[in-house]
Formats: structure tokens, C-alpha cells, sequence
């Protein structure tokens, strides 16, 4: 949904919830610093390999990758010759990368998302650790993708918005050799998402777990849905409590669920709500399930608009939420949520934790956070 990515929304001074009694849980920033000075700009992707390698990207055709757990950045900027041709003339296109998705230090996949303009939406992969890119797809006509998910280093799937709001199905591209290539995923059933899309705002609307494929959607006065499937063809989806203003048009509204996350084949999260100016917090904008997908219960805490969502591996219900207003603990795998100390640190669109209570964090004006939750 192309609304839901304009780098549009003012930062709030509000925190939801009481600070984590724990003072150890805070977030250290980590800048990031090119040729040209501190970096400004607003990250959505961001892929954890380990403590110590990181990749983020986002707009300005950037991408910066740490070997170092953030003592210093490479800048791996991806430069290219894409155009796109209006009544007034010829002009560069400037890449937004919502997504990317890494392997290891050498392997990743960058997502553009796009503005709906010619050549703006595509996806670039690497094998040299960034020295070289690669354009390995762009759509016959303008359209925005949403989100990068995979199996394997080898199966992934892309998620891109309906060509049609009004009744058609949400997109999907699929690759069998880890990004080089990518087809249109046909015969899906299912997946009819009638005035709603997808929101690229974390790279993390679609996601893979314990066998199965997760996608949220929003934007219309219907509630959000989750849709699983076991293949990636054949989808079910389940209703959330989260709905949109009925008096927006149809796929256009802000309110939507975001983001997916599952900590196994049962147990799960997603978050989201509204990023438009001044939307109150709110119970429905998380939920939880217990029974795979099949039923979501809103949080017992109102939160304000989250981006992004992150199960803590090997921590239980441990689980941090991210978003422009600040970023919260759960410690009852989503049912109640507090809100982590140093709440000044509210810049972040995305967060990823890695096994060892550790989550990194990127977000708006070159923003890179790391935290470990005790």
C-alpha cells in the first residue's frame, strides 16, 4: 500500500504502557556515516545474519551492511541507469528499499517498492557482498511490492498490492534460486483481499514459519485479515478486530495490520494500526493467536501505530514491538505490552532479535538501534 510508506508521519512523544522495570533494557544507537557525513535515510529494511552482521536499507538507493556489530558500516549503495519518462521529460529514478533480505555476509535480495512509476519497482540481489547488484525483476506494468519471505536461501516469495483494489487478488512473485530469478505464483486461491493491500512498512507483511506462509493485509472499512497457507497457493485467511474509516476510499485507508510474526506453528503476533497523524492507541492495533492463524485476540494494551513485530528466539513469550511512537516488551507473548525505557529512541520502522535477547532495530533519518532484553 503505497500510503502506509510515505516517510509523512511526525514523531509523537507519547509511550504507551508503564518502562520495563528491568533499566538494563535500552536501546544504544548505532549511526551510520558515509562519505558525506551521518546518513539520513529512512530505513525499512533490515535483515540480521548475527550480532555482528547486519544489513539495512531504505531510501535514496541505500543499502549499509555492518561485519562488526555496528562499530562500522560499508556503504553498499546501489548505483543504476533506471529512468522514468513523464509529459515534462526523462529523470533518474530514485529506489526506496523497503525490504532486504540476507543470507550471510555476501548473499542478499533488495526489494524497491516503488511509487507506481515506471521502473521503480524492482528487486536486486548480490553475491559479493554488495560490491555488485544485480536487477533481477521489475514488473511488466507499475506496481508496488510490499514484502520479501523465504523458505530457504533458495524458495522465497514477493508480495506486491492488487492490480485492482477494488476486487482483485494480492500478488505473488516466487524464486527457486535465491533471487536471480522470479515468476508470477498462478493459481492461488484464496487470497482475495477486496479493497485492501499490504503495507510495505517493515518488510515484514508477509513472512514464513514452521512450515507455513503468513501474510497481513488492511486498508479498507473491513476488518484486517491474516492469511496462512502451507504452500504458498492455496491460502486461508482469518479476520482480525482492527478495522478501517468507512470513509476513506477503498484501499487507501492507513488503518491495517502490518506486520507477522510467529514464534512457531501455533503461537503468533501481528501489529499494526494507523500511521495518519494523530490516531489515537488502541487494543485492536495487536493480536494474538494460539491456534495458528485461525483466531486473534486483541492485546489487553492500547498501542499506539506499530511498524513491526519480532519473537525473541529461545526467550519464550518474549516479543518487542516497533514503530514510529516507540517500541514495547511483551512478556506474555502478546497479550499485555510495556514500554521499553529510553522511549526518546522512537525513530524505528523495523526490529529483528536474534537468538541471546538480542534485537536490532532501523528506522527514519539513518536511525540503527541495538538492544538486549534481560
Amino acid at each position: 500500500m503505497q500510503l502506509s510508506l510515505a516517510l509523512l508521519i511526525p514523531l509523537f512523544s507519547l509511550s504507551c504502557g508503564s518502562p520495563t522495570k528491568n533499566s538494563s533494557n535500552k536501546w544504544q544507537t548505532k549511526p551510520i556515516q558515509n562519505a558525506n557525513g551521518l546518513v539520513t535515510a529512512g530505513f525499512r529494511g533490515l535483515s540480521v545474519i548475527s550480532d555482528r552482521i547486519v544489513w539495512v536499507s531504505g531510501t535514496k538507493n541505500s543499502v549499509y551492511q555492518t561485519t562488526d556489530g555496528g562499530a562500522s558500516w560499508n556503504d553498499l549503495t546501489i548505483t543504476h541507469k533506471e529512468t522514468f519518462t513523464n509529459e515534462t521529460g526523462t529523470y533518474p529514478v530514485i529506489l526506496d528499499f523497503r525490504d532486504i533480505e540476507a543470507f550471510s555476509a555476501h548473499h542478499a535480495v533488495a526489494m524497491a517498492a516503488g511509487d507506481g512509476s515506471e521502473n521503480a519497482s524492482s528487486v536486486w540481489h548480490t553475491k559479493d557482498g554488495g560490491k555488485h547488484w544485480h536487477k533481477s525483476r521489475t514488473p511488466k506494468n507499475p506496481i508496488f511490492y510490499d514484502s520479501l519471505a523465504w523458505e530457504n536461501k533458495h524458495h522465497g516469495l514477493l508480495l506486491q498490492d492488487p492490480a485492482n483494489a477494488t476486487d482483485g487478488s494480492m500478488g505473488l512473485l516466487e524464486t527457486h534460486d535465491g533471487g536471480k530469478s522470479w515468476r508470477e505464483v498462478t493459481g492461488t486461491t484464496g487470497l482475495e483481499a477486496k479493497g485492501q493491500a499490504a503495507f510495505a512498512a517493515s518488510g515484514t507483511c508477509i513472512a514464513f514459519v514452521a512450515g507455513r506462509w503468513y501474510i497481513v493485509t488492511g486498508g479498507s472499512p473491513d476488518p484486517s485479515r491474516v492469511f496462512r497457507s502451507w504452500n504458498g497457493r492455496n491460502w486461508k485467511d482469518a479476520n482480525t478486530s482492527l478495522v478501517g474509516d468507512p470513509d476513506v476510499e477503498l484501499g487507501y485507508s492507513g488503518y491495517g495490520m502490518n506486520s507477522v510474526a510467529f514464534r512457531d506453528h501455533q503461537v503468533g503476533l501481528v501489529v499494526g494500526g494507523s500511521f495518519s497523524t494523530g490516531a489515537p492507541a488502541s487494543k485492536d492495533n495487536v493480536a494474538y493467536t494460539r491456534n495458528g492463524g485461525v483466531n486473534w485476540t486483541p492485546s489487553s494494551s492500547a498501542l499506539l501505530y506499530r511498524s513491526a513485530v519480532s519473537w525473541l528466539p529461545g526467550k519464550g513469550k518474549l516479543a518487542v514491538a516497533a514503530g514510529q511512537t516507540g517500541t514495547n516488551l511483551s512478556r506474555d507473548g502478546g497479550v499485555t505490552w510495556e514500554a521499553l525505557t529510553d522511549e526518546q529512541h522512537n525513530e524505528f520502522f523495523a526490529v529483528q532479535c536474534i537468538k541471546g535477547g538480542i534485537c536490532w532495530a532501523s528506522g527514519r533519518k539513518g536511525a540503527v538501534g541495538r538492544i538486549r532484553i534481560k
